[in-house]
């Protein structure tokens, strides 16, 4: 065991002023046994309301999952074993939140290797990305794995339906084949999955959450099956796992210190985490979000993750913010590096994280869902609820309900029509874009940018957000996010709603060009896509967040570079 110990790399906490109040909360976790008592699922750690506690309890099977899933592995390489001599050659995993974080960071993280079959996430609704994954995979031998925890998530089961109707007409009744489920016992979408002839379906844990799931069925069969030695990965998490007192007391938990100091300096107003990674390891923002936001954005409190922002002049940061950053010991990243050492002279609060190779994948996922939940502890929240998420549902559902009805979407009047643009929000009456926009982008110390598009992604598009961000952050000195929705409702969407009331929203629209039909349903991908933008924007409204939305007409890309120029105009 002590070996395994010494191969978990220990955080570098440079905190500064903040360090001394770091220290005296670890000292007082400390005293009350706290990893112990983590350990044993003591609810009163977190919360004292008791529907609360017996919640937290229920979702506390995360804790010995990578255990548990070490007996699974020679379950989940024979499956693979099969899957390769059937002929296929690619797969998609079809899921939202939990669901596809962790399988975009592993074919992200790691390259492929030669055992392995390609593999492509899908996490939208939007048409556009639907049609360019079709069109990248040969269907007969790709293999979909429809994964929804509760059976019922919207957008997976949408997925499911198309690719089944699409290999239904090549395969006939042996469609089911190239399907596989990855669900809850008592899921309803096990007897659906029965019916149509799924390949297999993987039970995974109800005691488990979907922002908690990575090291579980959810992360580990699209790993495998991309050719990772989960066998590996997890036998470095259950390190991190004894590192954090899973066997026992220990006289440094990486977890509880680096949740601490995530707390702590939240308190102090530090709530901004901004992720620095090596570009290979981009895309562990995704996930880090939505365990982060989901887990501590709530009742007005909560730390917000700011991913994909690369490091500017030292003058654009104010005092909201704390740097993590996670790269490879053999990759001196300097440019970073420097950057990170000029904000650390400057008095800002720098964590940095190295990692052997990718395979530490396993062992920090695991660090930083301890590290959110000891993180949540300091703000005295159960880390396990997203008491806001349905509020974006709930108004999509009833929009669709009105497409049904009345066969469209209810239209918004627009503020402002200007060079192709059309303005939703913002002052009534403004006389230009100039205008709209420089009232509406009214930043206070500690507000950031939302940025939240609903657009078909590309490199290209991609390259523009990114200066439509350096943008808005030269002009207001502010934090800037960027999601695709409405894969971000399922992450950050709860710390929006139920977070601080600090951020300025930008909602970027387009037309659907091409549109998808969802087969059995009335209404096309576009018209659920365009329902769940309208839908979260009115319940962004509902908590009264300040909100924008600019569609972008014919050509998303072509707008967002208008939209930029508007703001720097």
């Amino acid at each position: 065991m002590g070996e395994t110990q010494q191969s978990v790399p220990a955080a570098a906490l440079h905190l500064g002023p903040y360090q001394a109040t770091v220290d005296a909360k670890i000292a007082e976790f400390n005293a009350k046994n706290f990893t112990a008592g983590f350990w044993q699922k003591q609810a009163d750690l977190w919360v004292q309301d008791a529907a609360a506690q017996a919640e937290l309890r229920a979702y506390m099977g995360w804790l010995r999952v990578a255990e548990t899933m070490q007996q699974a592995v020679p379950e989940i390489n024979a499956f693979v074993q099969e899957v390769k001599a059937a002929g296929f050659t690619h797969v998609i995993v079809m899921g939202m939140g939990g669901s596809s974080m962790a399988p975009i960071v592993f074919e992200k993280s790691f390259p492929k290797s030669a055992e392995g079959l390609e593999m492509l996430v899908l996490d939208t609704t939007d048409p556009g990305t639907v049609q360019q994954i079709e069109q990248a995979v040969p269907l007969e031998t790709t293999l979909c794995i429809v994964a929804s925890k509760s059976g019922t998530t919207a957008e997976p089961l949408a997925f499911g339906d198309y690719f089944y109707d699409r290999l239904k007409a090549l395969k006939g009744e042996r469609a089911g084949e190239n399907f596989v489920a990855i669900t809850d016992p008592g899921s309803k979408f096990i007897a659906t999955a029965d019916s149509l002839g799924y390949r297999r379906v993987f039970l995974n844990f109800t005691e488990v959450g979907g922002r908690f799931s990575a090291l579980s069925y959810f992360g580990l069969v699209p790993a495998a099956l991309y050719g990772i030695d989960i066998e590996e990965l997890l036998r470095r998490a259950v390190g991190m796992m004894e590192a954090n007192g899973a066997s026992g007391d220990v006289q440094h938990n990486p977890g509880l210190e680096l949740g601490v100091a995530l707390g702590v300096l939240a308190q102090q107003g530090r709530d901004k985490l901004t992720l620095v990674t090596p570009p290979s390891l981009s895309d562990l923002g995704l996930w880090l979000e939505q365990l982060i936001a989901e887990s501590t954005g709530k009742h007005g409190v909560g730390i917000l993750p700011v991913a994909g922002e690369p490091l500017a002049d030292l003058s654009l940061y104010g005092p909201d913010r704390v740097f993590v950053y996670v790269g490879y010991e053999g990759d001196a990243d300097a440019d970073n590096q420097q950057k990170l050492q000029a904000l650390q002279a400057a008095g800002h609060p720098v964590i940095s994280i190295r990692m052997h190779d990718a395979l530490d994948l396993g062992q920090e996922f695991f660090r930083w869902e301890v590290a959110t939940a000891v993180a949540s502890a300091v703000l005295e929240i159960n880390p396990f609820d997203q008491p806001n998420v349905q509020a974006a549902k709930t108004a999509t559902d009833k929009l669709m309900k009105e497409v049904a009805e009345k066969g469209s979407l209810p239209q918004e009047a627009k503020t402002l029509a200007a060079d192709g643009l059309s303005y939703y929000g913002g002052a009534a009456g403004s006389p230009d874009a100039h205008a709209l926009l420089d009232g509406f982008f009214q930043a206070r110390p500690g507000d950031y940018v939302s940025i939240q598009a609903y657009l078909t992604e590309t490199p290209e598009l991609n390259a523009a957000i990114d200066e439509l961000r350096a943008t808005l952050q030269q002009r207001l000195h502010a934090a800037t996010t960027f999601g695709y929705g409405p894969r971000f409702l399922h992450s950050t969407g709860q710390y929006h709603k139920g977070g601080p009331n600090t951020g300025l929203f930008l909602q970027l629209t387009a037309d659907n060009q091409p549109d998808l039909p969802l087969p059995g349903r009335s209404y096309t991908f576009g018209t659920l896509k365009n329902a769940q933008a309208q839908g979260d924007l009115e319940a962004l409204r509902s908590y009264d967040r300040r909100t924008l939305r600019v569609d972008l007409g014919a050509n998303a890309l072509e707008g967002v570079r208008k939209l930029t120029a508007a703001l720097k105009g």
